[in-house]
Formats: C-alpha cells, structure tokens, sequence
C-alpha cells in the first residue's frame, strides 16, 4: 500500500503532504469514519444472526420432513394391511 502513494508529488511528510496522504487515504477508501465502520460491522453482525436463525429454521423443517415422512410410510403400510385383509375376507 506504502508502494501506491505518489511521494514524489507530495513531497517530504510536511503538513501539506500529511494532508494530501490523508486526502488520498479517504478517496482510495482506506480511511473511513468511525461511524461508517460501527454501522458496516453492526450490518454484519445482522446479517450473521439472520443466516443463523434461517439455519436453525432449516433444520427444524429437515426433521419435520423426514418424521412427516415415517409417518407417510406407517399410515401406507397400515392402508395396504387392511386391503390385504379386505381382499382375504372377501374371498372366503
């Protein structure tokens, strides 16, 4: 980064160098108020929250499905065991 600052335009770190190395720091974006940098890191922290709580909300409906599912494959069994025993009784 030291490397891109043009030093010869600006000259020996006087005051008006300082200003322009400063002036140059906030154009270039890697000098940035407190305040931004407080808002951008609480948006993180948001966003990090709301991935986790989509996380947990997956989960929940992936053990839903899979009991849902059991229950699909039960409820099957039981209807395919009364037809077989509908089907025997009306045979005899």
């Amino acid at each position: 980064m030291m490397d891109q600052i043009p030093w010869g335009a600006i000259g020996a770190l006087t005051p008006n160098g300082l200003l322009m190395v400063t002036i140059w720091l906030i154009l270039a974006g890697k000098l940035v108020p407190k305040a931004t940098l407080d808002r951008e890191t609480t948006r993180g922290d948001q966003w990090r929250d709301t991935a986790a709580k989509k996380q947990e909300i997956i989960q929940v409906q992936a053990e839903t499905i899979r009991d849902q599912a059991v229950i699909s494959e039960t409820v099957a069994k039981v209807m395919s065991a009364v037809q077989e025993a509908n089907k025997a009784g009306d045979g005899s």
